[in-house]
Order: structure tokens, then C-alpha cells, then sequence
């Protein structure tokens, strides 16, 4: 039998001393993007509705997402945050509202659906980390005004049973497709399913701009109402958009979620290298599960569909929270990308979020006189996501790396796995 060898956080030799270029879109940013940005300060026009020499570079990175992933109109934002909130604005979300959120995600989720004015209502999720629709329908009420699937980490969250249950009862549902542009799901890319979808640009996205965000939708209500919101209530998109005719028929406040023309030269870069950068990240992954095997300890995070995973990192659940914890600590030791996300906790252990605070809270804690039922957050509210959570630990897979980079991560995570899973 042979003997394990000695870890490096034990004091053993790593398995790489130099560092991986992991990276998405940030990993391909070169000569295109900065002569793009250079254009742009060039031209004096970093706004995007008026300059001296306007290069409509906004404009053209909307029409660009539209025809990649096929759907009739985008609203281009500052932020991913910024998307999700002229989204709910849209779907009139507001007060005394509630909105079912994934009880593991990203914290801007539930942050845009607090700043609305509404009630998150957190459901559990499944081994593919997305929402489970079997307790979306149990956290159902009729309050209920939207539901946001979101697709953590370029995987899809199981879509079917989600839309069957929403679209029966009427809810509108938001994808956070902030982590997974690009990505598919049984063919169709990510953000075309529900009635409105929010991406991000943010540095670790498939397509970054340092930061950014892009609402979509086939809905052309919902797109001017995103439009207009995310334009001060629609200041200048109505007055440059081309006259739509009755779109301030309904006036309303919004806020300035405006994306630059400099922002949007460098998405527009990103977004043509968006295919290879996935085929690139499908490959290195396949790479490194075909090196790996099967370890018994290690299970797999299941994938909807595996075909359209983006392959950005694999996630595997390990028997417990202290192996998890040990497990990536110890692949970090040898110089291999690997984190628990989110810390291995849900969402709603964020002291904001257990607290219901905001940065206020004159009225007390996410007071809203239309709801004034108080929801109890409180860990051990959704114990499968906890014990998920905790148990996951997830390894990056870069797009430029190369056959060692990928033979190396596969031999760290089987040598971790012989000595912490034994």
C-alpha cells in the first residue's frame, strides 16, 4: 500500500510554488481592450447619451449581448447590484412585497430585494446549489412578487419544475445570472428563461469591465421601466431612446445605475472572447475530473446541465464542515486555488441579514407598514443549505492554464484527499 505523502500545510513539499493564472475575462484582458478604452478617452465622450464625439459604445454592447444570447432587448448598468435593483424595479417590487431568494448566494441578492422595499423570503437549495422548487412552493405566499433562481458559479439552477411552479401561479421570476454569462441550460443561454434576468461585469465575471452589470429581458415593459430606472426615471433615455412613444405615461423616481461608454468599450471586448474563454474553462475542467476520478469522500456537485456548465470551478461535498475546512486549507498549502464559498455558510448568516438591519432602521429593523408581519431569520432555518454549505469546498479552473496546470491541480486535490479523507 502506498504511503501518503506529507501535506504542505504539515510541513510536506507543495505541489506548486508558482501561482496559477486563475481568471476569467480578467485572465484574457490585452491589446483590444485597452486600445478600446483608449478610443473612448480619446473621443472626450465617457457618457454615454452625449459628448463631443460620441462613439455609442453603450449602445453597441447592448445590441451585442442581445444577439449572443439571443433575446430581444438589454439595459446596460454600473454593476451587477445595480442590475438586480432596476430588475425588481421593473416587476414594481416594493413594499410589502416578498421575494423567494436561494438561501445560498451572494449577498447582493438579498441586498437589491431589501433596498426595494421588500421581504426576503429564503428557500432551500439543492446538490446543485440552485434553488430547490420542492421549498420554493412551500415558501410561497400571496405576497409572493417574484422569485430569483440564481446560477451560482456558471452552473445552472434547475429551471423546469422552477417555471412550472411560478408561471402556474403567476409569480415573475428574476435570474441572477450575475456568475454565469454564457452558460446554458438544455441549449438555451442562461438569463432567457424567466421574465427578466440580471448579469454582472465585476472583475471575476466570464466578461468584466472591473465592474458593470446588464439587464435582459423579452418584455418590452419591462425594458423601458429598467431603462428608465436605472436612468434617474428616464432623464435621458427618453429624451436620446429613439422616442418610444407612451413611455412616461406612467412617471416614476429612479436612480442613476448608468453604465460608462468606457466601461462598455472594454465589455464589448470581453464579450467577443466570451466563447473561447468557456471553451477554454470546459476543457481545463474535464481535464482535471478526468485526472481526479472518483475519491471516495468526494462527492460531486451535481450539475443540471452538465453539457452547459461554464466550467469555471469544480465543487465537491466533503463528509463534514471541519473536513471541508481542513480540505481547502490544505490544498491552498499547495499552491492550488480553492475557497469555501461564501465562507460555507447560507446567505442569511450575515449579521445584516439575522439583524434585519439597514442604515437606518428609524422604523425598526426592515419595518414596512404593508408587511408589518416580522419574518425570523435565524440560522437553522434552512438546515440542508447549512449543512451543503459547509461541507462544499470549490476549486478554480482558469482559462489559460495548461496541461501541468491542470495535472497539477488534479494530483494537489488527490493528494489532499489521501490524507484528509483516510
Amino acid at each position: 500500500m502506498r504511503t501518503a505523502e506529507k501535506l504542505a500545510i504539515d510541513g510536506g513539499t507543495p505541489v506548486r510554488t508558482a501561482p496559477l493564472a486563475y481568471g476569467r475575462g480578467a485572465a484574457l484582458l490585452g491589446d483590444e481592450e485597452r486600445a478600446a478604452a483608449l478610443e473612448v478617452l480619446e473621443s472626450r465622450s465617457l457618457f454615454r447619451y452625449y459628448g463631443p464625439h460620441l462613439l455609442r459604445r453603450t449602445d453597441a454592447f447592448e445590441t451585442a449581448v442581445c444577439e449572443r444570447l439571443g433575446i430581444a432587448h438589454a439595459v446596460a448598468t454600473s454593476s451587477g447590484t445595480a442590475a438586480l435593483r432596476a430588475a425588481l424595479a421593473a416587476l414594481g417590487v416594493g413594499c410589502g412585497d416578498e421575494v423567494v431568494v436561494p438561501a445560498f448566494t451572494f449577498i447582493a441578492t438579498v441586498n437589491a430585494v431589501v433596498l426595494a422595499g421588500a421581504v426576503p423570503v429564503f428557500a432551500e437549495v439543492d446538490e446543485s446549489l440552485g434553488l430547490d422548487a420542492a421549498d420554493v412552493a412551500a415558501k410561497l405566499t400571496e405576497r409572493t412578487a417574484a422569485v430569483i433562481p440564481v446560477h451560482i458559479e456558471n452552473v445552472a439552477c434547475e429551471m423546469e419544475p422552477l417555471l412550472a411552479l411560478t408561471r402556474a401561479r403567476g409569480i415573475p421570476v428574476l435570474e441572477d445570472a450575475a456568475q454565469s454569462m454564457g452558460a446554458t441550460y438544455h441549449g438555451r443561454p442562461l438569463g432567457t428563461f424567466g421574465d427578466i434576468a440580471a448579469f454582472s461585469l465585476q472583475m471575476e465575471k466570464n466578461v468584466t469591465a472591473g465592474e458593470g452589470g446588464v439587464v435582459v429581458t423579452g418584455d418590452e415593459r419591462l425594458y423601458v421601466r429598467a431603462a428608465r430606472y436605472q436612468d434617474q426615471g428616464g432623464q435621458f433615455f427618453t429624451s436620446h431612446g429613439g422616442g418610444r412613444g407612451g413611455e412616461l405615461d406612467e412617471p416614476f423616481v429612479g436612480e442613476n445605475l448608468r453604465m460608462t461608454e468606457l466601461a462598455a468599450a472594454i465589455a464589448g471586448v470581453q464579450l467577443g472572447r466570451l466563447p473561447a474563454l468557456l471553451d477554454a474553462m470546459r476543457a481545463n475542467k474535464t481535464r482535471i475530473l478526468d485526472a481526479v476520478g472518483t475519491i471516495d469522500g468526494l462527492q460531486r456537485r451535481r450539475l443540471p446541465d452538465p453539457r452547459g456548465d461554464g466550467g469555471s470551478s469544480i465543487t465537491w461535498f466533503t463528509p463534514s464542515a471541519d473536513v471541508a475546512g481542513r480540505f481547502a486549507a490544505a490544498l491552498l498549502a499547495e499552491g492550488i486555488p480553492c475557497t469555501r464559498m461564501y465562507a460555507g455558510l447560507p446567505v442569511y448568516a450575515t449579521p445584516a441579514i439575522l439583524q434585519r438591519r439597514t442604515v437606518s432602521n428609524k422604523g425598526g429593523p426592515w419595518h414596512c407598514a404593508e408587511h408589518p408581519a416580522q419574518i425570523d431569520y435565524h440560522m437553522g432555518m434552512c438546515p440542508r443549505t447549512e449543512d451543503l454549505a459547509g461541507r462544499a469546498v470549490t476549486v478554480g479552473v482558469g482559462a489559460p492554464y495548461d496541461e501541468q496546470d491542470c495535472a497539477d491541480v488534479a494530483r494537489a486535490v488527490s493528494k489532499v484527499a489521501s490524507v484528509v479523507l483516510a
